[in-house]
């Protein structure tokens, strides 16, 4: 809950507005891959993406029990997809998915 009041509701906001008038240039995802830090209690925090965004999520010093990915191996394959995106859109503004529209508001969901 209180990750939608810190993060959800202001992205969706932003994302409305940009979407506004951007000509269809605003994507949206959701990260949803839960850490298994601290006995999962981290759970799929704020910046458990950036191991993914950065095709690092498989280094050591990111897994233990009080590390950021937890003691559990990091799914490769959701590591490329998420790398894979944002080279896309860092290459040519599309990450793979549809743009977000306000009047039918899509999100890709990734690791969930």
């Amino acid at each position: 809950m209180l990750g939608q009041a810190l993060f959800e509701a202001g992205t969706t906001r932003m994302a409305q507005a940009h979407a506004r008038v951007s000509g269809g240039r605003t994507h949206v995802y959701s990260f949803g891959y839960r850490s298994t830090a601290l006995d999962g209690r981290l759970g799929a925090a704020h910046t458990v993406e950036l191991p993914f965004v950065f095709d690092i999520a498989d280094k050591p010093w990111l897994h233990g029990d009080t590390r950021l990915l937890g003691p559990d191996p990091a799914p490769a394959a959701l590591a490329a997809q998420v790398h894979g995106a944002w080279v896309a859109f860092a290459n040519t503004g599309n990450p793979g998915w549809a743009p977000y529209d306000p009047q039918r508001p899509a999100v890709e969901i990734l690791g969930e």
